[in-house]
């Protein structure tokens, strides 16, 4: 008995934490899939960003969501897809 709580447990701690180290963002504005607006910095699109949303849940898997970065790829939480970006240096 104990050995299937404590599995249960630790099935349960992997699904909640799998995003437990990256910050999560917020888009802000998605114009056409090809601009995104996140933590205040616009990325482009490599080519197109379908089905990126105002409001959606986004983690950095690389790049930097302070815009200094030469290139970022963003994971959406609600989709599961990945959008391949250019980042802009903040002003």
């Amino acid at each position: 008995m104990m050995k299937k709580i404590f599995l249960i447990l630790i099935l349960l701690m992997i699904q909640t934490t799998a995003h437990a180290n990256d910050e999560v963002y917020h888009i802000e504005s998605a114009s056409c899939a090809e601009t995104l607006l996140i933590n205040g910095i616009e990325f482009l699109a490599k080519s197109y960003c379908d089905d990126f949303q105002f409001g959606d849940e986004v983690v950095f898997l690389d790049g930097n969501p302070d815009g200094n970065c030469s290139e970022a790829n963003i994971l959406n939480l609600r989709n599961n897809q990945v959008c391949s970006t250019w980042c802009q240096t903040p002003l």
